[in-house]
């Protein structure tokens, strides 16, 4: 099925396919033509924020550390292509300064996820706001399963839209949604209902779901009024 290229952001760049958050997934999403890419952040150990999922590395570098000890010029030597084959090899870690260059010549919006690996709350919040600053907000917004990231967040740069992540939608979830400004919620897509999604839209909010690779989920997405679907693999529904 195809549906509207606006409602269609790609997880991690087209990571179906390519090695995740790596500017080579972030190209060939911007070249299957999605407006919207989602991302992960990683506060490191000299405040810059490098494009990365895991507390440690292991699984998409090798390694052990953690990924909030090392500085922006270590991970810049890791590969993060050769664990998904020898074609992707050498493809590196990408740092946020990097990828918000390239940003600006394709006008490309991004949903920065950021993780908080530790109690790093406040440190990511100013981090974040310095990347950020003298750059376009209306291409950029955040994200985060961590509810005190997103309140430090909303006093650093309140003009920054704002999601909470959940797997499971809070009792409270209003009054969260009031207290931090929130302009949405991140829905893991195995919970969505149409119920529900009306219900977060009539009390303002939009709904964005993850992660969506199977065309019968893809319907009942479509079917319950999502927002914007985030899938690995974009090119399937453009």
């Amino acid at each position: 099925m195809k549906i509207d290229i606006h409602r269609v952001q790609a997880h991690r760049g087209a990571s179906g396919e390519f090695p995740e958050n790596t500017l080579r997934a972030f190209r060939k999403a911007h070249e299957a033509g999605v407006k919207s890419i989602e991302t992960d952040l990683s506060l490191l150990a000299d405040g810059a924020l490098a494009i990365f999922h895991d507390p440690v590395l292991g699984r998409t570098v090798p390694g052990t550390a953690s990924i909030t000890s090392l500085t922006a010029e270590e991970v810049s030597k890791l590969d993060a292509g050769a664990w998904r084959g020898a074609d992707h090899a050498g493809e590196a870690v990408p740092l946020m300064r990097d990828i918000l260059d390239w940003q600006q010549t394709t006008d490309i919006r991004f949903n920065w996820e950021m993780k908080i690996h530790g109690d790093e709350h406040r440190a990511a919040a100013v981090a974040l706001a310095t990347h950020l600053e003298g750059r376009d907000l209306a291409l950029s917004m955040v994200s985060s399963f961590d509810a005190a990231f997103l309140a430090e967040i909303h006093q650093v740069l309140p003009a920054l839209p704002r999601a909470l992540i959940v797997e499971d939608m809070p009792a409270d979830w209003k009054m969260m949604g009031q207290a931090m400004a929130l302009s949405a919620f991140h829905l893991d897509q195995e919970f969505v209902t149409s119920s529900l999604v009306h219900d977060i839209h009539d009390a303002g909010y939009l709904v964005r779901v993850y992660t969506v690779n199977d065309e019968a989920d893809m319907a009942r997405m479509v079917e319950a009024n999502v927002d914007v679907i985030i899938s690995d693999y974009p090119e399937r529904w453009l």
